[in-house]
């Protein structure tokens, strides 16, 4: 059996703390789900572990607003989310973020610029950002769940895909998983005399100083000038390289240090290149994530550039995140954002977690990169299901759950089984991809659909809201059966309120009218999520049946409303 815990327990200890743990005899033994459990696409599990009745969970009525059904998450009594509702609040999570460490090289020697290019990891230099917002990034981790891999919303279930980071960050989301082996000091001092050309005593006195099998990052900085001086080249570009995916990929909590280990995929530069360097940093963020979602955890480490870059690009109405002018189409989506402290202190309103209860399938924007891909286009392998590892450290990849971020109504997806796989079979599992990708079905007809019966599912298995109501106020309702279009069903809307009117077009007395209604709403739907582009054809055609529809003048321009917000 593949054990996956973090990362720090197979490379060595070293000062703060480090990757998390996701622990496979931690999960509870699976039976045969019962026929209730089976109906609502839940998974059944040993009755040692459902939760007692103590005021959090029981077999017959689950949690207390959710989940009713608690056979798919799992873990919630440990969740944040139990502990908030339950009134013990946590406070923001502490981001490492090592975005402005990444500036301190300065220009690159010409001589490694090639080098590193070969690598696929060029990009990073340009993506990381200057500052990090905790109280954002902690309001989604608050919806964070190990299970299902994905943020439980109230329009369901979201998360960080292969798609996410090929188009953020123009990785590599192809290749090979590194797979490599616990690592003692001694064969970290080995590693570092081997390939950064530094003398044994060097690398002995660094270990101590860090205090295992790492190295500081001011070290590093220290390293690639001597080696520049020296002409020694090719150990000048593993040593920025090691510093690069330190302050990046595989940022951890210590906030000063990196493990030696990820030197080794720098051992054959020309071979570098050829790692799915996407997939290693969802093992790092999603290993990240599952520990910060529980209540205990008060640090979080990981990409934090790549979250926040993702939550800008789907949830323009959350966070009020400022675009780069001089942002070019060619370049990585998250190069498009402005993040230093001039543009992030500015920013003001209600509480991210009072925003993100506010979410309607209209707030998310479910594929935000239609315009660029003709620079990053859909590769099949983010269709992927399954377990993916980078060394050690084990995660689920669930797109099945999560299809309408590719365009595809989403339905009730099967339970989240969790296999026992060897390290041979993961590996072999995603160089046969093409034989493991998540089944799709029907095309949207308007971003975000669902199947008739997904979002009552969903209310039943999920917690889909973190602020607790108030004794007197009456239970958010779970939203009713489809009335009209049977093949949409509007996502029930949050009880917080939103500085918006409703259209006029909505109050009317006529089937006919109320037709002619719900046809605009859909077209202007598709304007103000940008599925089309401006000046084309088919935008024109839109915008003269929108008119016509709202038997608008058809001289007068189309105006698109904006999106709600919650000053």
């Amino acid at each position: 059996m593949v054990r996956t815990r973090g990362l720090r327990r197979v490379v060595g200890t070293g000062r703060g703390r480090d990757l998390s743990q996701d622990v496979a005899e931690d999960v509870p033994r699976r039976r045969r789900p019962t026929a209730s459990a089976q109906r609502t696409g839940a998974t059944d599990v040993a009755e040692s572990d459902r939760v007692a009745s103590d005021g959090t969970a029981t077999d017959d009525e689950g949690f207390p607003d959710g989940p009713h059904d608690p056979f798919v998450l799992i873990g919630f009594v440990d969740h944040v989310a139990h502990s908030i509702w339950s009134g013990q609040e946590r406070p923001n999570l502490k981001l490492v973020s090592h975005g402005r460490k990444v500036d301190k090289f300065g220009r690159l020697a010409a001589e490694i610029e090639g080098m590193i290019t070969t690598t696929g990891l060029d990009t990073l230099i340009r993506c990381s950002m200057i500052t990090t917002d905790p109280g954002l990034i902690s309001a989604f981790v608050e919806r964070w769940h190990r299970e299902t891999s994905s943020f439980h919303l109230p329009v369901g279930e979201v998360t960080v895909t292969l798609d996410d980071v090929s188009s953020l960050l123009h990785i590599p989301i192809t290749g090979a998983l590194l797979s490599f082996e616990p690592l003692a000091t001694s064969d970290a001092v080995a590693l570092l005399t081997e390939l950064l050309e530094v003398t044994p005593d060097e690398a002995t006195a660094e270990t101590r100083q860090a205090g295992g099998p790492h190295v500081r990052l001011s070290w590093l900085r220290d390293m690639y000038q001597s080696r520049c001086r020296a002409r020694q080249w090719v150990a000048a570009t593993q040593t920025y390289l090691l510093h690069l995916v330190g302050c990046t990929l595989f940022a951890n909590k210590s906030a000063t240090h990196v493990h030696v280990v990820h030197l080794q995929a720098f051992r054959d530069l020309g071979q570098a290149g050829a790692f799915s360097w996407g997939a290693a940093v969802l093992v790092h963020l999603y290993d990240q994530l599952n520990e910060a979602s529980q209540a205990p955890t008060w640090q979080m480490a990981g990409y934090i550039s790549l979250l926040q870059c993702w939550i800008y690009e789907h949830f323009p109405s959350v966070h009020r995140s400022v675009v780069d002018d001089g942002y070019a189409e060619a370049s990585p989506c998250a190069c498009r954002w402005l993040t230093g402290k001039a543009q992030m202190t500015g920013i003001k309103g209600a509480p991210y977690r009072a925003r993100i209860d506010a979410l309607t399938v209209t707030d998310v924007c479910w594929m935000p990169y239609a315009e660029h891909r003709g620079v990053r286009g859909y590769d099949l392998i983010s269709s992927y299901t399954g377990q993916v590892r980078w060394g050690p450290i084990i995660v689920y990849l669930r797109p099945e759950r999560v299809v309408r971020q590719m365009g595809y109504i989403q339905i009730v997806p099967p339970p989240p089984v969790r296999d026992l796989l060897t390290g041979t079979d993961i590996d072999d599992r995603w160089l046969h991809f093409s034989d493991h990708v998540a089944p799709t079905g029907e095309l949207c007809v308007v971003p975000g659909q669902v199947a008739p019966d997904y979002m009552e599912w969903f209310f039943q298995i999920s917690h889909s809201f973190v602020t607790p109501t108030e004794d007197t106020a009456e239970p958010r309702p779970v939203p009713p059966p489809p009335t009209h279009d049977d093949d949409f069903v509007e996502p029930p809307v949050a009880e917080v309120p939103v500085a918006s009117d409703p259209p006029m077009h909505s109050v009317v007395d006529c089937t006919a009218c109320v037709r002619m209604g719900r046809i605009a709403e859909h077209l202007e739907r598709v304007i103000n999520l940008k599925m089309v582009t401006a000046g084309t054809d088919l935008y024109d055609i839109i915008d003269l049946c929108l008119r016509i529809a709202r038997d608008d003048d058809l001289d007068d321009s189309l105006r698109p409303r904006q999106r709600p917000r919650i000053d």
